[in-house]
């Protein structure tokens, strides 16, 4: 019904029992499922037409609330069987649910229709019997064993999107082509543009006419292949693998790792793996990996106690490799509120304002080498206060970039 609902809208009653074959009780019932769906819901107004007016919910309301204090039947066969199928499928992300949970529900649903709860195994062979109802008409149902107590749909379960929603989603998709996640996006774009934008009659072509997303990526990220997939895979499975590894130099060496962390920071893939032999971590740029294999039979056991966001703690990016210490900057006015609106630090505090407009900021802090390079970029924007060390480092590179513009302006 929601299908239909969404493909062909404001519908007359009479036009949408006669296409789904629902009485206007069930039709009602189902409505009032649906009053949090925010594709079918619109501001308390379904896309049904009753006496020549969109279908309030609470016109809805209304009619269950006397259909419930006239009617003492119980719900039909029918109402139980989507009833039962949409609560499965609801439950899919949980693992399904349990007989308990399942006659709980029936309970409820028995009430609601005003009828008279039966007994226990009245009521267990009820459920049972929907259960073979459902199986009888294609739909397969994994039932309790020993690995779960449960019963469960086989089959996978989709989240439910508006629209709006969609787009969004979409749109932030567009951020991933030429990455290393281009792949995963893609498809699941083609996904999208089959299920939301066709339907509503949205042009999903005019996203890449009229939305144009600007960033770092990669010159051929079709040689990438599966390599953040394979990654991803062996942290979360605990394999080791074989890697060959591009320095920025150009340098290749072949190693063994053991993945243990994922890290993306600016669009950027990071791997924290350590060496079998060795009980310290490295970080390597998953875009530097010339070639990856899967050792899946050479198993690691996952180091206890670690954690990737305490491995990462105030590291200023994704490298560890020296202390954390207070920094102090000094912004121009120029770029005062943009830093203002930006937290570049989880430990980032303005500690002053001042009179020209410029401010001040603090953090505790380690990853230098990374640090020095991103204030670099500010250019004459701001200033290291300190550690003093790494302010000498900023203008020690500084000067350099000047001797090298200068050499060039000899030629």
């Amino acid at each position: 019904m929601k299908n239909y609902l969404a493909e062909q809208p404001d519908q007359t009653e009479k036009v949408l029992m006669e296409a789904l074959g629902f009485k206007k009780n069930t039709l009602y019932r189902l409505l009032s499922n649906l009053a949090n769906d925010p594709v079918i819901c619109v501001d308390g107004k379904f896309p049904v037409l009753a006496r020549g007016r969109q279908l309030s919910l609470r016109v809805v309301e209304n009619y269950l609330d006397k259909l419930e204090k006239s009617k003492v039947e119980g719900p039909k066969p029918a109402e139980r069987l989507l009833y039962l199928y949409i609560n499965l499928h609801n439950s899919i992300p949980f693992g399904g649910l349990s007989m308990k949970e399942i006659k709980r529900g029936y309970e409820e649903l028995i009430e609601q229709s005003g009828g008279k709860s039966p007994s226990d195994v009245a009521l267990k062979r009820m459920i049972y019997r929907d259960l073979v109802e459902l199986e009888g008409i294609g739909i397969n149902i994994e039932r309790p064993s020993t690995g779960s107590p449960k019963y469960c749909l086989g089959e996978r379960y989709l989240p439910k999107l508006s629209p709006d929603s969609a787009a969004a989603v979409y749109v932030s998709m567009l951020l991933y082509e030429n990455t290393l996640l281009d792949k995963a996006t893609t498809c699941a774009k083609n996904e999208i543009e089959k299920t939301f934008f066709k339907n509503a009659g949205m042009k999903a072509g005019l996203f890449s006419e009229r939305i144009y997303v600007i960033g770092d990526t990669l010159a051929h990220p079709d040689e990438f292949g599966d390599t953040l997939g394979k990654l991803v895979r062996a942290v979360i499975e605990g394999f080791e693998q074989k890697i060959s590894y591009a320095k920025v130099n150009g340098e290749v060496s072949e190693r063994i790792i053991r993945p243990v962390g994922m890290v993306c920071k600016r669009n950027v893939w990071y791997v924290i793996a350590c060496a079998p032999e060795r009980k310290d971590y490295r970080t390597f740029r998953v875009d530097q990996i010339v070639s990856i294999v899967n050792r899946e039979h050479n198993t690691f056991t996952y180091p206890k106690g670690f954690s990737i966001t305490k491995h990462i703690g105030d590291s200023w990016g994704v490298y560890c490799d020296d202390s954390v210490r207070k920094v102090r900057l000094k912004f121009s006015r120029a770029v005062a509120n943009r830093v203002k609106n930006l937290r570049y630090h989880h430990s980032q505090e303005i500690v002053e304002e001042g009179q020209d407009g410029a401010l001040t900021v603090e953090f505790e802090a380690c990853g230098f080498r990374e640090l020095q390079s991103w204030i670099l970029q500010w250019g004459p924007e701001v200033e290291v206060l300190e550690p003093n060390d790494l302010r000498e480092q900023v203008r020690e590179r500084a000067r350099q970039v000047v001797q090298l513009y200068q050499r060039r302006g000899k030629r």
